[in-house]
């Protein structure tokens, strides 16, 4: 069943290895926005999910530096009532140990990727027969890429906005999703709106696209191993605003 799935796919989008176009990581950085396709056929040819991990995490390690200082003025906001003698070692702790918190963000990031990939792998070993763990997460590195854009337009929002800025954790809030337009709250609809911002919808049809392509299955099967990961992103945002009063 899987070899006649394998070959409904239209041909513009099942480009075999030997057509991969030339080039490798630096020009994949540009056309996983304007041209996937091309991307996609480097990753069926072999290119590997390093280099844009290495990529994604560099930027990550920045935005999360230019975060400190407004991580550092929310305790400062003293929102837990905290002694002037409490509140003074809270602020020295932040200050003293945040930059070493910078080194989970791999570890963070690594660990994500390889359950996403894990998850993917899992259904469209199923699905097809050309599945690979290692295309797979080369693929969901490439898109990383697309995702991190968002926390870097969001980081430099808020540093033009400046840490006086912030009064509450509501200030560190950014999303292009269409959550805000329910106004803040929290429950199932306020987590599918967030999960939809402008950014993740693009990943996620990248995603699509891009495991349509190198794996040989329509691009309605290629689906099916998104939407756990979809779903998995619900649920994360939903849990986390029952703990933070509201869906991030």
């Amino acid at each position: 069943m899987a070899d006649n799935q394998t070959r409904v796919e239209t041909p513009d989008a099942a480009v075999t290895a030997e057509q991969a176009p030339k080039g490798g990581f630096l020009p994949s950085i540009i056309e996983i926005f304007t041209d996937p396709l091309r991307v996609f056929a480097r990753i069926d040819a072999g290119l590997t999910w390093w280099k844009p991990f290495i990529l994604v995490c560099a930027a990550a390690l920045v935005v999360g530096y230019f975060m400190l200082p407004f991580q550092q003025r929310l305790i400062e906001l003293n929102q837990r009532g905290l002694s002037e003698e409490q509140l003074q070692k809270a602020v020295e702790g932040f200050g003293k140990f945040a930059p070493a918190t910078l080194i989970m963000i791999p570890i963070m990031l690594i660990i994500v990727y390889l359950v996403v990939a894990g998850i993917l792998h899992l259904v469209i070993n199923i699905m097809s027969s050309r599945s690979s763990f290692k295309k797979t997460l080369s693929l969901v590195s490439f898109c990383g890429i697309i995702t991190i854009v968002e926390q870097i337009i969001g980081a430099v929002i808020l540093k033009t906005r400046g840490v006086e800025s912030i009064e509450s954790p509501e200030d560190l809030k950014f999303s292009l999703s269409l959550a805000p337009l329910v106004g803040e709250g929290k429950g199932l609809l306020h987590a599918i709106l967030q999960s939809l911002s402008i950014f993740e919808i693009w990943y996620y049809v990248v995603l699509v696209l891009g495991i349509a392509a190198i794996f040989r299955i329509s691009r309605k099967q290629a689906v099916v191993p998104v939407l756990p990961i979809w779903i998995f992103s619900v649920i994360m945002l939903l849990v986390g605003g029952k703990f933070t009063g509201g869906a991030r």
